[in-house]
Order: C-alpha cells, then sequence, then structure tokens
C-alpha cells in the first residue's frame, strides 16, 4: 500500500508547476491510462505453457500496485497466497462492470509475456511475509463522476480522479499542456461536485417513494446490527417502539429483577438482534426486535448444566400431514410468543443491564447506579439451557392436559380416540394440532393460552419452510388455463408436457397469485422501462441503490 501511493504521488501535478515529480525527473510524462484501484479483485491470465489443457485460464487475484521497470501489475494471487506480476490482468474496479482483458503498456515494446514471480521473503528466518489487502468492496467515490475533462487533485491527495470518457494521455504539445493547467480543481471543488453528482445518480424521485411508502422502505432497508445504529437510523423510531416492546414484555413476564452487582460471580452480556417480519408471502409485516443472551460466556457446571432439547423429526410431520389428509383431519397452528421466556431457571445467572433499560426506567446514572445488573429468574433467549427449559416447561403442561408422547417422537403428542381425538406436534414454540372436530381445536387451543401468549395462526399454511411455492402472474389468461383441468379446442395443440404447472396446481405444490402489471418484480429484467419504474421494480427486488433522502 505504501509502495503504491508513493508511485501515484510521484504522478500527481505540482500545483505551481504544473509538473510531476516523475517528469521533473525523467523529462517526460507519465502515463496514467493504467491506474487501477487498490485492492481490486481481478483475474491473472496463465499462459498456455504453464497449463494443461483442461485447466482454468486464470486465477483469481487483488491488485497491489506496480512495478518499475517491469510491464506488468503487481497482484496477490488470493489462493495460493503468491505475490506475482502479471502482465494480462482483468480488473472488476465497479459494482457494475469490470475492465476488458488488456495488457500493460510500457516504453519497451519487446517483452516477455511470462507471469514473474516475486518472493517476498523475511530477511532474518526465510518466511513468507504477510501482505494485507484492504476490502476491495470500497470504491472510491471519484469513478462515479461522469465528465467531459479529467480532474487533477492537488498532491495532498492520494486517490486519482479519472474519467469514464477520458484519460490523461501523454502529450508534447504546449497548448495542451496550457489547457491542463486550467483542469486542475481545488480539493475542495472536487468534493463538491463529486456530492452533487453522487447524490443526483442515487436519490429516487419523490414520485418513486410515494409508490409504495413504508413498504418500499422495509424492502430495501437493511436491517441494523447494533441498538447504536437501530436508534440513529431514517426508521428509528420504528425500532425504538420494537425496542420498547420487547422490554416491556420481559418486564411483565417477570424474566429479571435488579439487583446490586454480585462480588462472586461475574454477569455475562447480553444484545439485541433486529429483524423485519415477512408473512408467508414475503410481505413485510413489522419491525421485531429481540434481547439474547451472549450464552457463549456461561460456564458449565456454573451456570448451565444440561442443554439438549428435542425438536420433531421431518418425518413425523410429513407422516402427520399425510394422515390428516388421508382421514380428512383439520389442521391448524399456533405459536407461543416468547417461548423460551417461559421456562424457570434453576442456576443464578446475572446479566448486564441491557441497552435501551435504563431509559425505559428512567433510572439516573448516579454515582454507584452502575452496579444494578439484572438477576434472571426467567429463560432468555440466548442461554445454553433455554430451550431445554422450555421443553421441559411445556412438556409438562401437555401432559397436565391429558396428552402423552409418542414413543418414535417425543415431541408428538396424543390424546383421545375415534372423533375425539387429537395430535399435537411441537416444534420449539411453533405447533401444528390436528383433529377430526374443529370444537377439539380450539379446546386444546383454550388449554394452551390459558398458561402462555399465543398467536392464532388458522389453518396451517407453511410449517418448517414446506408450503406451497406462490407464482406471482399478471396474465390471467395464463392463470384461468393453469387452474383450468379440461382442455379446449384453442389449447389442444400446446404439448402435454408444457402442462407441469398444471399438475403443481392440481397438487396443491404451486399457487398462483395475481399480481399487477406494474408491481411484476420480474419485469425490470425482461423489458425496456421508463426510469422510474425500472428504479422502483429494482429497489422492490433489493437490487438497488439504497434509498437516500436529504434532511
Amino acid at each position: 500500500a505504501v509502495n503504491t501511493s508513493a508511485w501515484i504521488i510521484n504522478r500527481i501535478p505540482n500545483t505551481v508547476t504544473v509538473k510531476t515529480p516523475y517528469e521533473i525527473v525523467y523529462q517526460k510524462k507519465p502515463q496514467l491510462k493504467n491506474l487501477k484501484v487498490f485492492g481490486a479483485l481481478g483475474y491473472g491470465h496463465i499462459p498456455d505453457k504453464k497449463r494443461r489443457k483442461l485447466d482454468a485460464k486464470a486465477f483469481k487475484c487483488r491488485f497491489l500496485g506496480y512495478e518499475d521497470g517491469v510491464k506488468g501489475y503487481r497482484v496477490l494471487n488470493v489462493e495460493i497466497g503468491q505475490v506475482k506480476i502479471v502482465r494480462t490482468v482483468q480488473f472488476m474496479e465497479t459494482t457494475s462492470t469490470g475492465d476488458f482483458m488488456t495488457e500493460v503498456d510500457g516504453d519497451d515494446k519487446d517483452g516477455d509475456e511470462d507471469v514473474a514471480t516475486l518472493h517476498a521473503t523475511a530477511s532474518s528466518r526465510g518466511q513468507m511475509q504477510t501482505i494485507t489487502i484492504f476490502n476491495d468492496e470500497v470504491v472510491p467515490l471519484q469513478h462515479e463522476v461522469t465528465t467531459e475533462t479529467a480532474i487533477v487533485p492537488a498532491p495532498s491527495h492520494s486517490m486519482i480522479t479519472r474519467s469514464r470518457t477520458r484519460h490523461i494521455e501523454e502529450t508534447t504539445d504546449p497548448e495542451e499542456a496550457e489547457g491542463r493547467k486550467k483542469q486542475i480543481v481545488a480539493p475542495s471543488a472536487i468534493g463538491t461536485k463529486q456530492q452533487k453528482v453522487s447524490q443526483a445518480r442515487i436519490r429516487p424521485s419523490e414520485e418513486l417513494l410515494a409508490i409504495d411508502g413504508g413498504q418500499l422502505m422495509a424492502a430495501t432497508e437493511e436491517v441494523p446490527k447494533t441498538y447504536a445504529e437501530a436508534t440513529t437510523r431514517q426508521d428509528q423510531d420504528e425500532w425504538k417502539k420494537a425496542i420498547a416492546s420487547e422490554l416491556e414484555s420481559l418486564i411483565a413476564n417477570k424474566t429479571w429483577k435488579l439487583v446490586p452487582k454480585p462480588a462472586h460471580q461475574r454477569p455475562i452480556g447480553c444484545r439485541w438482534v433486529f429483524a423485519l417480519k415477512r408473512d408467508e408471502k414475503g410481505r413485510f409485516v413489522r419491525y421485531k426486535a429481540r434481547l439474547v443472551a451472549k450464552g457463549y460466556s456461561q460456564r458449565h457446571g456454573i451456570d448451565y448444566e444440561e442443554t439438549y432439547s428435542p425438536v420433531a423429526y421431518l418425518n413425523s410431520v410429513r407422516a402427520m400431514l399425510a394422515r390428516c389428509g388421508a382421514e380428512g383431519m383439520e389442521i391448524e397452528q399456533c405459536d407461543v410468543d416468547t417461548a423460551f421466556l417461559y421456562g424457570k431457571l434453576e442456576e443464578e445467572i446475572y446479566m448486564e443491564l441491557p441497552e435501551g433499560l435504563r431509559e425505559l426506567l428512567e433510572l439516573v446514572e448516579a454515582e454507584g447506579e452502575d452496579d444494578v445488573v439484572c438477576m434472571l429468574l426467567q429463560s432468555l433467549f440466548g442461554l445454553k439451557q433455554a430451550s431445554r427449559v422450555w421443553n421441559e416447561t411445556i412438556d409438562k403442561h401437555l401432559k397436565s392436559m391429558g396428552f402423552e408422547p409418542a414413543d418414535a417422537d417425543p415431541c408428538v403428542y396424543t390424546r383421545g380416540e375415534g372423533d375425539d381425538e387429537c395430535i399435537v406436534c411441537l416444534n420449539v414454540g411453533d405447533m401444528l394440532i390436528a383433529s377430526r372436530q374443529k370444537a377439539v381445536i380450539v379446546s386444546v387451543k383454550a388449554g394452551i393460552t390459558e398458561k402462555f401468549r399465543t398467536k392464532d395462526l388458522g389453518s396451517a399454511r407453511v410449517i418448517l419452510g414446506m408450503g406451497a411455492t406462490v407464482i406471482y402472474e399478471d396474465n390471467q389468461g395464463a392463470m384461468a388455463l393453469a387452474k383450468n383441468v379440461g382442455y379446449q379446442a384453442r389449447t389442444k395443440h400446446i404439448d402435454i408436457r408444457y402442462h407441469f404447472i398444471r399438475e403443481k396446481v392440481v397438487s396443491n405444490e404451486v399457487e398462483l397469485e395475481y399480481v399487477d402489471t406494474k408491481n411484476q418484480l420480474a419485469d425490470f429484467m425482461t423489458k425496456g422501462l421508463s426510469s422510474k419504474t425500472l428504479r422502483y421494480l429494482m429497489m422492490r427486488s433489493n437490487v438497488g441503490p439504497k434509498l437516500e433522502t436529504s434532511n
């Protein structure tokens, strides 16, 4: 990195003489058209005589810099960790496209096309030297600026701004040299111009934002990774509501009590995990924040003993669904909200105060208040024993309702016979309840709700990721043809092998849902659209630029 910076600085013109150090020494202007982004990923060519017929023709590498006296780039072979000088290489300098396969031009037109290898060894022990490469995703903003003239920065900047339409080429014409003096722009002016161009390229129009409002924001927004990020974003109010809701739920459930920090035991940490909850069709529903204990810091024999917890076998779920379909049994689904919080802890576990709890309880951070910690009374997400404690709790409650676990699968419970028979399949906090009578299912749900707070999801739709695949179609004629098992005179010419979707619709493996043409997300890949519609569909598909709005 240092050598590359020095190489570039030696080719940056002086603000007074408009001459570069290279030009002062060698009395000729430097070649700048081969500048590359430091750390950029690329693919170096492997000569024919150094590979067999079926071997790869290129190797993956990262750009490290330039080599004086040699026609080639210095790159790092990421597969073997070896530094090489490569003449023919293709670099992916931007997220949109990369340069074509080029050969480095030099003063000497004759040269060997072989790949020269540089062995960087330590001076004392002969070990390979470790070379650190920066993240290639950090692409300089200057590469996005499209202008008619090249902008040459002042010597204080080590980054060259290049035009997409022109390169700085060697010239000996005094008039062109004089014209180049006028193209020198102050650093502040460069930053201002680049910032304006960037905003014009990324900020969507007001009409685009008005199309779908909050749904569009939720569809393209990244989930925050930390509490600080969630509370400083543009949608911070929504995340703060989700955090407050989670804390209020934990407090109402008496998950902990505040006690002075014990001297004999170190409290474990905790963190926030955020998510955008969606329904079975992928539509945004709500913001979700969950407090998770850092269970990896727990010590076996002190903070926990056993951790094993059973889950339903996938074959058991399939067998249950097959029986329900064969015998005409109804099957519904319910979910226990914050299931892990209902388990009682036997161990004495202390946890640091969660971020946001002081603000919610309006605790004053006076002297000595920072020694307050949470003594856990109930289980919490992230604890090593959380799933086991919950399974013991729900198992005890189901047995009190008359259910017995099956011998083949401890997560499948049965009760009664004939029309009163009921089957419960448990997968952590998600339950499938099946019976021949609707009243039996309702009574079982009521018995579970007496002890746990549940969400009634109605008829089972998606179970452990198993469910009908939804195909969004904007052609109602095609939908009617797929749903109609008969054959008409106008469709008899269609080969029977093309009725694959019709077969899947009949077997309930595929569901067809109508969507209007303006919301058909696949159109941006197959049709010529206006710029506004194109950006809208790309951002709805989460492949467009991030939304940015000025304050």
